[in-house]
């Protein structure tokens, strides 16, 4: 049978797992910041470019800069009128709520909320958790 940790030995336990999982969300963070991917085609005649998610960032096509320009272009506005849709399948779910929407909105990060504190109860004999619930 091993030896029970000290709270000071499971303390620094919990310290060293979450200073390792702060280190991997890190990392995790800047390689899906790269995941974008520039490709060339064989001839070298079509290069693009995306972003981690696969939208098209960049295109070029040899010696047809115009027509690069304008598939970008529609792309873009492409992905701008899914974004409109998506807003709008939300806003049917949310219902009433929907005029509180807006499309150029940014969501800001939520804010820490102080939990209220509870009296404590007595269960008495009255199980808190029980199997069937599971």
């Amino acid at each position: 049978m091993s030896n029970p940790m000290t709270p000071d030995q499971w303390l620094a336990d919990f310290e060293a797992k979450t200073a390792e999982l702060q280190r991997n969300a890190a990392a995790f963070r800047r390689n899906l910041e790269s995941a974008g991917t520039t490709m060339t085609t064989e001839d070298k005649s079509i290069t693009v470019t995306v972003a981690p998610n696969g939208a098209l960032l960049d295109l070029k096509i040899e010696g047809n800069t115009e027509l690069a320009t304008r598939i970008l272009a529609l792309t873009r506005s492409a992905r701008e009128q899914a974004d409109t849709n998506v807003l709008g399948e939300f806003r049917q779910v949310v219902g009433s709520h929907a005029g509180e929407l807006d499309t150029d909105v940014s969501v800001p990060a939520p804010k820490q909320q102080k939990k209220a504190v509870q009296p404590e109860e007595d269960f008495g004999e009255q199980a808190v958790y029980r199997k069937e619930s599971w």
